[in-house]
């Protein structure tokens, strides 16, 4: 998807289809006059062409229309997906998601987050990471042992996220391997079988258009760990006023200060629910 500033105005568009058209035009007169040396029926036959590479171009971009948008409902879909599987409790996730690998893998669903496939119990582990973080070795052990007690042949860990390196050689160093998949190919997976609605876009759309509320952009800006950099920064920004007096660097200071006590006024609050 382009932003605003990457994609034509409406003029422009109109424009550049009219000049493309044109040359088209000309390009197919021209070639069947330099075949047949006669204005008149290179003029007809051209026309004749020229309707025909229309229609053509026509059917293509529909097609390309029809792909790019099964692409963007699959794309939503599997955001939406991996988002609901965010919000989940850890044990609906796992059957959510052992759902899903029945369906694509043909396997037999049995119960307790398990699947039958290829003649092996498989245990189907989900790590719920938010997005940027990886699974790391603990979730790696934990679906280990949680395979072990289920009595299944193997396991699979689906991530939300992505896996720690640390969690790739534990999944290698397991007897028998933990098979891990990512957020991003389960979020592929999702999304083809179940592919976002146009209301589901656009709620997904309204959701990520403020991605920051007033209340989190103040919880960040006054986190605990910022006061002492608060009056380092008011300390700094004194001394370079004292050393060289610019009244920007005096008003940077205690604009620093104020966060300090701010920040401090912040985290003296009493504890409530």
């Amino acid at each position: 998807m382009t932003s605003p500033f990457d994609s034509k105005n409406r003029l422009a568009a109109m424009l550049d289809r009219l000049a493309l058209r044109l040359v088209l035009f000309a390009l197919c007169v021209l070639y069947f006059l330099r075949l047949w040396k006669s204005g008149p029926a290179s003029l007809l036959a051209g026309i004749g062409l020229f309707v025909l590479v229309l229609v053509t171009l026509a059917l293509l971009e529909q097609r390309t229309l029809t792909l790019r948008d099964r692409l963007l409902r699959e794309r939503a879909g599997g955001m939406i997906a991996l988002e609901e599987l965010l919000l989940m409790p850890s044990s609906r996730a796992a059957d959510t998601v052992c759902s899903l690998l029945c369906s694509v893998l043909d396997a037999q669903p049995l119960g307790g987050a398990k699947m039958l496939y290829e003649g092996e119990t498989w245990l189907v582990r989900c790590a719920q990471c938010v997005q940027g973080s990886n699974a790391s070795e603990g979730d790696v052990l934990a679906a280990h042992r949680a395979r072990v007690e289920a009595d299944a042949d193997k396991c699979a860990l689906i991530s939300t996220g992505g896996f720690s390196p640390a969690a790739t050689r534990a999944a290698e160093w397991m007897e028998p391997p933990v098979r891990l998949i990512g957020g991003r190919q389960l979020a592929q997976l999702a999304g083809r079988l179940h592919p976002a609605t146009d209301e589901e876009i656009a709620r997904h759309a309204r959701r990520a258009r403020v991605p920051f509320s007033f209340a989190r952009i103040r919880a960040l800006a006054l986190a605990p760990a910022k006061l002492r950099r608060y009056l380092v920064c008011a300390f700094l920004l004194l001394l370079l006023y004292l050393l060289y007096g610019s009244l920007m660097t005096l008003a940077a200071a205690l604009l620093s200060y104020l966060l300090a006590i701010l920040c401090a006024r912040e985290n003296r609050r009493t504890f409530r629910l």
